[in-house]
């Protein structure tokens, strides 16, 4: 009964690499990997490896196709919030500018 009401399992899969790939799942990009993973960080260490982190998995380049809706102020003040490390929030800072910055 149960196998009738489950998902094929190749339709899980598709709908996951969809989601994935509309950024709906997680980072789209290396600005918006930092964003998600710069949030709490205390120390200057975990900020680094954060980075390389999202270097490794976006090693296709910096650059944002188009602006996010928003301020680059509403950015930091959101993501920035609970952050000691300096580091991380030069990082942050940085992200919003290029994520939510108009040409």
């Amino acid at each position: 009964m149960l196998s009738r009401i489950r998902p094929p399992l190749s339709l899980l899969l598709l709908l996951g690499s969809a989601l994935a790939a509309a950024g709906l799942t997680g980072p789209s990009n290396y600005w918006e990997c930092i964003l998600q993973g710069m949030e709490d960080v205390k120390n200057e260490p975990v900020a680094r490896e954060i980075m390389k982190i999202c270097l490794s998995d976006f090693a296709d380049g910096l650059s944002v196709e188009e602006p996010l809706e928003g301020t680059p102020a509403e950015c930091i003040l959101k993501h920035g919030e609970n952050v000691s490390s300096a580091l991380a929030a030069q990082q942050i800072h940085i992200a919003c500018n290029v994520l939510y910055s108009r040409p």
